[in-house]
Parts: structure tokens; C-alpha cells; sequence
């Protein structure tokens, strides 16, 4: 047998040029990367990425301890077990690094991803080609894959880079499958085997691939009972079962695999026909897609009549499989099944996060979809050979569409905010994306802060209040939402100085822990807004209670710091400020101007200065270090630097009250009464009423 298969194969490729394969291997190449383009372009979204890359305690660690880590198998990220990826986005930040202000630089991750995918297309042509032994209907559906708009998503979001990851390795692994198969030679049963492992160690997905095999098994004529072909399959369904449970345990640890819904069976099998179906409808026509495909009426559990009429289409798919395989019509049914058995585990009748269907969901079996499309392009034409050239012209009209389709599609996940306007406008019903649009707002609030930009921040707050709010809504028992509505409401109130929207978030606050008692930073929030309120004892014991779940966060040390110091505890301050120098923290310059705040307390001027030294070391552009060294060069007499300072804590705020007033203090210390009264004036206002009564007493 393998004989007759080598001679085939050498048939196959005198038929077809080394530079024809070449020439039609760069076209592929070419119409993928025009197509992918603007995904080269992108920023990092706040859509998984800022965890993976921001706040990825492993990104920056590429020593062998932390990848053997990473590789341990109770090692999970995200609701994930996917060591090798983690490790590819090392790799990605170790070559691309960080910009000149210290953001990470998004280029090479999305460089990766697009480069990945472009050697899964090529891969795809490949197999299709070692499985078949047809050129043109190898080429044919690489373009397919290649071009498909359906496949942004888990090319331009760079989260998903387990996604092309592991279909890098899967389609290799079946390639060499294949020429196993058909050589039976060892070398290239280890290869799969080997491929299959780096595959699983990039995202669990993989699983699917030892059903595959047997589908590969039935093209060839395999007899699938046979024991030797059994025995050859044993292997891979025993990794499949270990990678599965593991893949099964980081979901349930990460709460994703959860039946948040409450749907019964039927309702599952209906929801589950209508993804297949859609699935489908997008392959063929890939518009109005959206990042998230919300279920339906999460409130009462119910489903539209659509989605239970979609089981008939569905089972009918299923029959007519059947009956292909009956009719020995195998390459139609290998495509077919290909498509079936890679997306049935992704349907929802195990429930995986919040949405019904996704499009990431999709890239591996969509290879059964463009082989599909592909077979009958050709047999299309092998009935109307007269019309070949207006049957490829038609499908190249195809393409040129999808291409066009993915360019713009590719825009739309530039960033968080092109992202989630356009997720909202195409879900509205979609609480995630409510959610998520709305922290948008928050961080572009929290720029336009550092910025000094308050008003712009007031607003962005509102916005985000807004969409919080809707996201509520949607689904009343929504845990995020109350604390990010409860994040936004405390800023605005400290913004607009009204307590309202501070007694507002601590009901928020309330409301998140009641769906999570172990929720550390809504403890941590909530002692904020209480301290806010005056209420030191209370926040006191919330600021604890967070530090009991998360006792190695560097800011809970920091803000209990504060209000010891407020209530009077100052020793317990510099205590907490200590703690969180001795954490990894971000904001080293903002504790150490605290520390130097709690020294001053304490009389020790000199150490307070030399902390302020190092905060604004760290930080030139931290006005509140500026204005607290101003005071304490001040009670050291050193009024010619106070001024200094005051000065300069002004020219990065020119709006901040307090600094007017305590350098008019100084002022009138050294006898200075025009420019005293000067800055009693602009203290007055923006909003400090004391300053109106020393005006009236020394600015007659």
C-alpha cells in the first residue's frame, strides 16, 4: 500500500512545477499579509491583554525557573493551562520591550500573531495538499483560510495568541500524520505525536485533534477497528484526556466554567444548534460580527423560538454526514466531519463564559469549511469545465470581498475604544461589553487626571457611571460592574467634592461583596470611601479585611498608611509605608512622599526631606512631593527652598488650591503681603474658604 501511495504522490507533484507551488505559495503569502495589515498597527486592549501583558507576573521573566513554572501543570493563567504560549509572549517582549515611556510596545506581539497565522495558511495548503493530492483545491483553500475575515479575532487580538499558537502545531501534527499514514514511517508518527504535545501545551482546544486522526484514518481506507490503527490512536487520546481534565480544572479555578445562565438541557442543545448554524451563515458571509455574542434574556432563562428551530437545521447536518459516510462520499464527508468534530466541544453544552458563540471559536475548524468550499469548487468546474474561468473569477471575487471585509475588521479592534463601541453597537444586550466600554472610560478618566485635565476626567466618569449602569441592568447580580460603577462614583465624588457619589460607591462596594466575600479590592475601595467620609475606624477594618485575602498588595499597605496616619497612628503609618516599599510596586514615589508626610508628624524633618528627595527622584512630575518638601523645607526655615518648591509644584498644577494657599502662608512669614495676597486670591477661588477671611485681614 505505502508503495502505491509514494508512486501518487510522485504523479501528483510532476504535475504541478516547483515554481508553480512557489509562485501560488507567495500569493497566498501576499493576499494574507495585505489583508492582516492593519492589525500590525493595533494597541493593546483592555479586552485580557492588559493582564497577559501589563500585569503578567511572568512576561518579564524568561529564566529557566520561571518557565519551568509556568509549565507545571497546576500553573493556570487566566482560566488557562497554556505554558507555551505564555512563553511565546516573553519571547515577544524580550525582542519588542517598552516604549520611551515605559508602556509596553505592542508591535511584535501583533507582529507574531499575524506571522503565525500566515504559516498556519501555508500549513493549511500543505495538508491539504499531502491529504488530497490535488493542487489547485490545496490553493484554493489556503486563500480561504488566509483571507477569511472570520479569523481577526484571533489574529489582531493578541490574547488569543494560544489560539494561533496551538493551530500552528495542530495542522503540522496532521501533516505529519498524513505522511505517516501513507509512508508508515515511524519519524513521522513520533513527529505528530510530538506536534499534538506542543500543541496542548498552547491551549487545551487541542484535544479535538485525536478525533480528527481517526477522520484522516476513514479518507485513506483505514480499517478503523483494526488493532494496530486502534493502538496508534491510544497515545493521543490518553494526552487528550489529561490535557481536557487540566483544561476543565483552570476553568473552573478562574470561574469561567460556570452555568451562570441556569439553562436546562434542551435549552443548552437549542443554544448549541443555533451557534452551529451561525457558525455556518459567518463562514459563507462573514458580516456583523461582533467581539461578543451575548446569551439571551440572562435574567429569566429564556431562549427565542429561532434558536430551538435551529435544532432541525443542525441535526440535519448531522444525518447528512452520516449518510456521506454510508455513500462513501469521503472527501465531502472528511471536510464535514472535520468541522463537526473540531467545533462540537466549543458549542455551549458545557457553558464557557458569557457568550453563545465566538469567533475565535472557529479558526481550527474552519479548515473543514474552506476544504468544503474548495472540492466543490472543483467538482463545480470538473461538470462545467467550459466555465472554469468564470467559476475562479467568482471565487476570486470572493476573496478580493473577504479580504476587504478583514482589512476593516481589523480596524476595529485597533483599540479598547473601537473595540467596545463597535462590540455595543452590534450586542447592545451585552453586559460584558456594557462593562468593558465603560472601563475605557474609566482609564481614559484616569489619563485626563494625570493630565490634569479634570473636567475631561468628570465626564469620562459620568460616561462610564452610564455604561456600568446599563451593564447592571442587564444582569442585576453582576459582581464587576457594581465595583467598577463603585470605582467610578467614588472618583467623581472626590473630583466634585460631593459625598453623594462617595455614599453611592460604598452601596456599590456592598452590592460586589455580596456576590463575592472574598472580593480583596472592593474591601480595599470601600475602606477608601469610608476614610473619604471620615469614617477611619470602619475603613480601618475594611483596609484588614483586603489585606486578609490579597496581604501582598502594595497599595492596601498605603492607603491603610494614610488613614493611620489621619486617625493618629503614626507609627503604624510608616509601618505600612515600609510594608509596601519592601512590595513590587509601581508607585514607589508616591509612598515615598507619604513616608516623608508621616515623618514630618513625627517631628523628624530631616528624614521626612530625604524621602521627599527620593519621591521626587522617582517622580519629577509628582506635585504632591513638591508641595509637601515646600512645607517641610518651610517648618526647617528654609524659606528660600519652599518658595522654590511651591513654585515648581505649581507649574506642573496651576490649578492646585492648596499650594496657593500654604506659599501665601509663606508669604506673609517673610513679610511678602503682595504676593501673599495674590495667592490668598487664587486660593479663594478655587475653593478654599479660609482664604476669603485672611484676605480680608491682611489684603485691605
Amino acid at each position: 500500500a505505502s508503495k502505491t501511495r509514494k508512486k501518487t504522490k510522485n504523479v501528483a507533484e510532476k504535475s504541478v512545477s516547483k515554481k508553480t507551488k512557489i509562485l501560488w505559495l507567495v500569493i497566498i503569502s501576499l493576499l494574507t499579509l495585505v489583508s492582516y495589515y492593519p492589525s500590525l498597527d493595533n494597541e493593546i486592549t483592555s479586552w485580557d491583554d492588559e493582564f497577559y501583558l501589563n500585569t503578567n507576573p511572568y512576561l518579564k521573566d524568561l529564566s529557566f525557573d520561571n518557565i519551568k513554572t509556568l509549565f507545571d501543570f497546576d500553573t493556570y493563567y487566566m482560566g488557562n493551562y497554556h505554558p507555551l504560549a505564555m512563553v511565546s509572549l516573553s519571547v515577544d517582549y524580550a525582542i519588542g520591550g517598552e516604549d520611551a515611556n515605559g508602556n509596553i510596545n505592542p508591535f511584535m506581539f501583533h507582529f507574531t500573531n499575524l506571522l503565525l497565522h500566515l504559516l498556519i495558511s501555508l500549513s493549511v495548503f500543505w495538508f491539504v495538499y499531502a491529504l488530497l493530492k490535488k493542487f489547485n483545491l490545496a490553493v484554493l483553500a489556503a486563500l480561504l483560510f488566509g483571507v477569511h475575515s472570520l479569523h481577526v479575532e484571533s489574529v489582531a487580538w493578541i490574547s488569543e495568541r494560544k489560539d494561533v499558537l496551538y493551530s500552528l502545531f495542530f495542522v503540522l501534527s496532521l501533516i505529519s500524520y498524513v505522511k505517516y499514514v501513507d509512508y508508515q514511517k515511524t519519524k513521522y508518527y513520533i513527529f505528530s505525536m510530538l506536534l499534538f504535545l506542543l500543541s496542548l501545551f498552547s491551549k487545551g482546544q487541542a484535544v479535538s485533534l485525536a478525533v480528527t486522526l481517526i477522520l484522516i484514518d476513514y479518507l485513506r481506507g483505514r480499517k478503523l477497528l483494526n488493532r494496530k490503527v486502534i493502538l496508534e490512536k491510544l497515545p493521543f487520546f490518553i494526552f487528550a484526556i489529561i490535557f481536557g481534565l487540566i483544561a476543565v480544572g483552570a476553568q473552573k479555578q478562574s470561574e469561567a466554567l460556570v452555568d451562570e445562565q441556569g439553562y436546562d438541557f434542551l435549552q443548552r442543545t437549542a443554544i448549541a444548534s443555533y451557534a452551529f448554524v451561525v457558525y455556518i451563515r459567518q463562514l459563507l458571509i462573514p458580516v456583523n460580527l461582533s467581539a461578543i455574542y451575548p446569551y439571551p434574556d440572562i435574567i429569566h432563562q429564556t431562549i427565542p423560538g429561532l434558536y430551538y428551530l435551529m435544532i432541525l437545521p443542525a441535526a440535519a447536518i448531522g444525518i447528512f454526514f452520516f449518510w456521506l459516510l454510508k455513500k462513501q462520499k469521503k472527501e465531502v464527508a472528511f471536510a464535514i466531519g472535520f468541522f463537526i468534530v473540531n467545533i462540537f466541544l466549543l458549542l455551549q453544552f458545557i457553558p464557557v463564559g458569557s457568550a453563545v458563540h465566538a469567533d475565535r471559536y472557529v479558526y481550527i475548524p474552519s479548515i473543514g469549511y474552506v476544504l468544503l468550499i474548495a472540492i466543490l469548487v472543483m467538482k463545480f468546474i470538473e461538470k462545467k469545465p467550459k466555465n472554469k474561468q468564470i467559476i475562479f473569477g467568482t471565487f476570486g471575487f470572493y476573496m478580493l470581498i473577504l479580504s476587504g471585509l478583514t482589512f476593516m475588521r481589523c480596524d476595529i479592534w485597533q483599540n479598547s475604544e473601537t473595540l467596545w463601541k463597535d462590540t455595543v453597537k452590534k450586542s447592545p444586550t451585552s453586559v460584558v461589553a456594557q462593562n468593558n466600554l465603560g472601563s475605557m472610560k474609566d482609564r481614559q478618566a484616569a489619563k485626563a487626571t494625570d493630565e490634569l485635565r479634570f473636567e475631561d476626567a468628570k465626564n469620562f466618569r459620568l460616561e462610564a457611571i452610564s455604561d456600568f449602569s446599563k451593564a447592571i441592568k442587564g444582569k442585576p447580580d453582576y459582581k464587576n460592574a457594581y465595583y467598577n460603577r463603585g470605582v467610578s462614583e467614588f472618583e467623581v465624588g472626590k473630583l466634585m467634592k460631593d459625598t453623594g457619589y462617595i455614599q453611592a460607591s460604598i452601596f456599590d462596594f456592598n452590592k460586589a461583596l455580596e456576590q463575592d466575600a472574598q472580593f480583596a479590592d472592593a474591601y480595599h475601595n470601600r475602606a477608601n470611601a469610608k476614610a473619604e467620609l471620615g469614617d477611619l475606624a470602619g475603613a480601618l477594618k475594611d483596609f484588614n479585611l483586603a489585606l486578609n485575602f490579597k496581604p501582598d498588595e502594595a497599595k492596601f499597605y498605603v492607603n491603610r498608611g494614610v488613614t493611620k496616619g489621619k486617625s493618629g497612628d503614626i507609627e503604624g503609618a510608616v509601618t505600612d509605608f515600609n510594608k509596601a516599599l519592601e512590595l513590587h510596586s509601581d508607585e514607589k514615589a508616591a509612598i515615598y512622599s507619604n513616608l516623608g508626610k508621616a515623618k514630618m508628624l513625627q517631628g523628624k524633618i530631616k528624614e521626612a526631606l530625604k524621602n521627599y528627595d527620593y519621591s521626587i527622584r522617582l517622580d519629577p512630575k509628582q506635585y504632591t512631593a513638591w508641595l509637601n518638601r515646600a512645607l517641610a523645607k518651610q517648618k526647617a526655615g528654609d524659606f528660600k527652598g519652599a518658595v522654590s518648591d511651591f513654585n515648581t509644584c505649581l507649574e506642573i498644577n496651576p490649578k492646585m488650591a492648596e499650594a496657593y494657599y500654604n506659599r501665601a502662608l509663606l508669604f506673609l512669614e517673610m513679610n511678602n503681603k503682595e504676593n501673599a495676597c495674590n495667592d490668598l486670591r487664587q486660593a479663594s477661588e478655587l475653593g478654599i474658604s479660609f482664604a476669603k477671611i485672611l484676605m480680608q485681614q491682611y489684603c485691605k
